[in-house]
């Protein structure tokens, strides 16, 4: 077998072996791996299923790109140009209304539940670090492990306070360019009604900080890593920003 050689990634230990990607599976992976197979049956663009290796991890075929995933402070200030915010939207949009159709199996085992209405399989970390570029231009969304039901309106909040930079410690964008960029994200995915983008965005953050924490509990390394970073405290911090200048992102999405 060739080298392995580490792709970095917080929560499975991502590999590549030749044109392969392998990557620690669970028992969410069968339900994960159906949709990934609808989504290259249907031509949108996502990691390719190849099946199972002897030690137990999925394999995937290996996309080549840019990708900035495996740290804190991995993603370099330009990933968040507007250009590539607008992209993020775009494709999260394109997404939904392809995944809309998928039935998925009877069976199905998913690692994270959205506590909102099971519209469609969201993808649940559409975020900067798990974007591929090509050319510099945003091309594909890897890391689909944490997929799993719940609304339009949950996927794009949890997308835009990560392509937003909805974080209380960052100074890359100033309280009122992030509420412009909060309405950019917005309109380009074509959210009509946004009275309740910001108390989604609260409810994201406290779930996903919870289930950080219980799955950390649970002895889970990637999540321990996070644990590890504070992360859950630190979302807990942005939910507190957010309150504080409520007002000034109400206005921008009016």
């Amino acid at each position: 077998m060739p080298e392995e050689v580490s792709l970095g990634g917080n929560l499975n230990q991502a590999v590549r072996v030749g044109d392969t990607v392998r990557r620690r599976a669970g028992p969410w992976t069968p339900a994960v791996h159906a949709l990934l197979r609808y989504l290259e049956s249907v031509g949108f663009e996502a990691p390719r299923v190849l099946g199972i290796d002897e030690v137990g991890r999925e394999v995937l075929a290996y996309i080549p790109g840019e990708a900035f995933a495996g740290g804190e402070n991995a993603v370099p200030d330009r990933v968040f140009d507007e250009e590539h915010l607008v992209r993020a939207a775009r494709l999260l949009r394109q997404y939904h209304d392809t995944v809309v159709d998928f039935q998925p199996p009877s069976d199905a085992k998913w690692r994270l539940t959205a506590p909102t209405r099971p519209e469609l399989i969201c993808h649940n970390d559409w975020s900067p670090w798990n974007a591929l570029f090509r050319d510099e231009d945003l091309a594909v969304f890897l890391d689909w492990d944490l997929a799993g039901p719940g609304s339009r309106l949950w996927d794009v909040a949890n997308s835009a306070a990560c392509w937003v930079t909805l974080f209380s410690e960052s100074k890359l964008f100033s309280v009122s360019e992030r509420a412009q960029r909060l309405r950019l994200f917005c309109d380009a995915y074509g959210l009509v009604d946004r009275s309740e983008l910001l108390a989604t965005i609260r409810l994201r953050n406290d779930h996903v900080a919870r289930f950080i924490e219980a799955r950390a509990r649970a002895g889970e390394p990637g999540f321990v890593t996070l644990a590890r970073w504070d992360t859950p405290a630190k979302m807990d911090d942005d939910l507190a920003w957010l309150d504080q200048h409520r007002s000034t992102f109400e206005h921008a999405l009016k």
